[in-house]
């Protein structure tokens, strides 16, 4: 990896976490930064299977209280360049770069330790009317501080990484390396389950579960089963629309009489 396309990725992964409004947070998701990450590496094939398989890790993963429990846009910017470059399975570059995405974690929280002192700033600006000072406070001033928070990492890691993580590898005896594999291959249902935790509901499990399989067996494509889905949904809610009209014209009249 040439030292350019160290700091691309580097400059991608600050660019992807500035939060500058809460559109611009799809910019940290997987999916995101596979494409840009495969064009200039010249493999979106690799690219896409890597950020598609991250993209289901993380799907339902939720920030409760603004915390999010690991930071996908790290684990993205180091494994998909470590399976590009390092030539390895994306398993095994998944399976790697997931501690990478809990240590983004303990960034983010210096990151917004630090991010404080900004807050009493603000204050002080308040107190003497500067409008300005505290636009500076809250927008400019955090952005340049998360700038060697999140450059610096990414940009070693990719330019010195994959070398350092290839020789790993082969280091790593078969029955290890099968691990690895393993579990990035399991990783993937774990965001599913996470998913139906956080929105699935006891009585739309069977929908769920007859969906997959229809996938798995009826040779149908997700996009074809998406819509059939999406056809579904919609009648489902017309329904229930016109039950609930149906109700409340029942207990009016019940009311009038």
């Amino acid at each position: 990896m040439t030292v350019v396309q160290a700091l691309i990725i580097g400059l991608l992964y600050w660019i992807s976490q500035a939060k500058i409004w809460y559109g611009f947070s799809i910019m940290r998701m997987p999916l995101s930064i596979a494409p840009i990450i495969g064009l200039l590496f010249g493999d979106m094939k690799t690219a896409l299977e890597v950020g598609a398989t991250l993209q289901m890790i993380y799907i339902g993963s939720i920030a409760p209280g603004g915390n999010p429990p690991a930071d996908e846009g790290l684990a993205s910017c180091i494994a998909i360049p470590i399976a590009i470059t390092a030539n390895i399975d994306p398993t095994v570059a998944i399976s790697l770069a997931i501690p990478l995405g809990l240590l983004g974690v303990v960034l983010e929280n210096v990151r917004k330790t630090l991010n404080a002192g900004f807050i009493h700033m603000a204050d002080r600006y308040a107190e003497e009317g500067n409008v300005h000072g505290i636009r500076m406070c809250a927008t400019v001033y955090p952005i340049l501080l998360a700038f060697p928070m999140r450059f610096v990492p990414v940009f070693v890691a990719c330019l010195f990484g994959p070398d350092a993580i290839q020789a790993f590898v082969d280091m790593l005896p078969v029955w290890a390396t099968n691990g690895l594999s393993a579990a990035g291959n399991i990783l993937p249902a774990l965001g599913f389950a996470i998913t139906m935790i956080v929105i699935g509901k006891k009585q739309y499990i069977p929908l769920f579960v007859a969906g997959f399989f229809l996938v798995a067996y009826s040779g149908i494509s997700t996009i074809g089963v998406s819509i059939f889905g999406a056809c579904l949904v919609l009648m489902f809610m017309q329904l229930r629309k016109d039950n609930t009209a149906q109700t409340e014209i029942v207990e009016e009249s019940g009311g009038l009489e």
